[in-house]
């Protein structure tokens, strides 16, 4: 594994990149929630301004392209400031925004390392109103790790996840068994 280009992910470094350079705030299409019949299996996530749940209060029937949402973006409630991965077309409900990918290859990995970043900037994002939320967010840096041709390493990023997600797993694994082991050792006694 290439380990000095890990050290920009893991101690800050490469090159600083704007929001706005990478992503496109929009406001989403609202209705009200009693346009929509709402149904257990429906196909469509509600998407709104909780936390819980990835955002999604509800599913829904289809009802129109014009308040539909394109998925493969995130999601922001504005109360909260949270922000959420939706993989699919979503409908939803006020003060919610979306931000689209300005590069190609946008997925649910790297959608979890863009996550967490803005989910911990989101106290900064709460602190100004939400009128001015879109000039926050597009002013606000991350650093990003590049490549050779000082452009962002996204499949860097994507590994980076990948691995951190496997370590997570291991890691939970490892205590599980020793906690069995350790009450199997006690039934035996």
């Amino acid at each position: 594994m290439r380990w000095k280009a890990w050290k920009p992910l893991v101690w800050g470094g490469g090159r600083k990149f704007t929001l706005d350079e990478l992503f496109e705030v929009r406001s989403n299409p609202q209705l009200d929630k009693r346009f929509f019949e709402f149904k257990e299996d429906g196909e469509y996530p509600y998407f709104t301004r909780t936390v819980l749940n990835n955002g999604i209060a509800w599913y829904v029937k289809y009802l129109d392209d014009e308040h539909l949402t394109k998925g493969n973006c995130l999601a922001v409630g504005m109360l909260w400031m949270q922000f959420f991965y939706m993989n699919k077309d979503f409908y939803s409900w006020q003060f919610t925004k979306s931000l689209l990918p300005k590069f190609k290859g946008f997925n649910s990995t790297l959608a979890q390392f863009f996550i967490s970043y803005l989910n911990k900037k989101s106290k900064d994002f709460q602190s100004v109103l939400i009128r001015d939320f879109v000039k926050e967010f597009n002013n606000t840096e991350i650093s990003l790790p590049v490549n050779s041709d000082n452009q962002i390493d996204y499949p860097l990023i994507e590994t980076y996840i990948k691995a951190t997600q496997k370590l997570v797993i291991k890691d939970l694994v490892d205590k599980v068994n020793k906690k069995l082991e350790t009450y199997s050792l006690a039934i035996k006694s």
